[in-house]
């Protein structure tokens, strides 16, 4: 109740004349920049994850970013999973890939972008650094990720893959085997570039509105807005993005109008387009199937 009642008296008071105004004067053409920089990471997100479908199963790259739109157009209208499971669903009808190998890839490439987000982190943090102290954080990461990939090569595969586990573990290992290390290794530069294209985007669509921005105060946006999203609470984050990105860029003394209308016109360049793109790979219907279609029975059909 209480948070209703912040919400409702945030919507009475909030000065939306002057957010309005700003997002009416924002630089249209830079938000155009924006959307396209956001396709490519999402191109790069299902090029990430086709590399590591691959290493198991046998699917064509048109599948696979046919799938990731999809699936995020999905998660732009939807609370639940909905989007995860379109993913497998239509990776499963179009190349005839089991269910199981689908999700162990889902769960591979989440470690994956994990991965990336680290080395992109690492790398922008020596680079941007939004504090002066963050350069130390960055070359501390830098040597975790160096400490875990020596520690992922002498890892015993051998022994990991013997015994009986489940085809969905067995999947998983797979995927991770240091014999293809080549192929995860692409799949983590894949990765850090669509890092990189989302950290465009926020810094592109907030210039855009005309509020001072830095590539060290995009860079904490990104990360603010990020992790506030995890738990998915509205559909596409609304409300949620905007919140988090007026916490981000309130630490840089940018008043919270102008984060707000950031908020809002990195919110529509995210939705829009990828929605477009999904209703016009599945159609309307299509579309709505996908949405009402249940996710547990989805679950069920996953071997153990």
């Amino acid at each position: 109740m209480a948070t209703i009642a912040f919400a409702i008296r945030f919507g009475l008071t909030f000065p939306w004349k002057r957010t309005l105004a700003v997002l009416a004067g924002s630089n249209w053409p830079l938000l155009a920049a924006a959307c396209l920089i956001n396709i490519v990471s999402l191109v790069a997100k299902a090029e990430a994850w086709r590399i590591l479908l691959g290493r198991v199963g046998a699917v064509r790259r048109s599948t696979a970013q046919a799938a990731t739109f999809v699936g995020a157009a999905l998660s732009c209208v939807s609370v639940s999973v909905s989007g995860e499971a379109a993913r497998a669903q239509l990776v499963n009808q179009r190349d005839d890939i089991p269910f199981g190998t689908i999700i162990a890839s889902l769960v591979v490439t989440r470690i994956v972008e994990a991965a990336g987000l680290a080395v992109f982190l690492s790398i922008a943090l020596v680079a941007l650094p939004p504090w002066p102290w963050a350069r130390y954080v960055g070359l501390g990461m830098a040597a975790v990720i160096l400490t875990g990939f020596i520690g992922y090569r002498h890892l015993p595969w051998k022994r990991l893959e013997a015994g009986k586990r489940g085809a969905t573990y067995t999947t998983i290992l797979g995927m991770l085997n240091s014999s293809g290390r080549i192929g995860l290794a692409a799949a983590i530069v894949i990765a850090t570039t669509s890092w990189f294209a989302q950290w465009l985007t926020y810094h592109w669509s907030i210039a855009a509105t005309h509020t001072p921005v830095t590539a060290a105060v995009s860079l904490s946006a990104l990360v603010v807005a990020n992790v506030a999203g995890i738990p998915r609470l509205t559909p596409g984050n609304i409300g949620v993005m905007q919140g988090s990105i007026i916490l981000g860029l309130k630490a840089f003394d940018i008043s919270a109008v102008d984060g707000l209308a950031a908020g809002l016109a990195l919110q529509a360049v995210q939705v829009i387009p990828i929605l477009i793109i999904g209703l016009a790979l599945v159609g309307r219907h299509g579309f709505s199937r996908f949405l009402r279609a249940p996710v547990k029975p989805l679950l069920r059909n996953t071997p153990p």
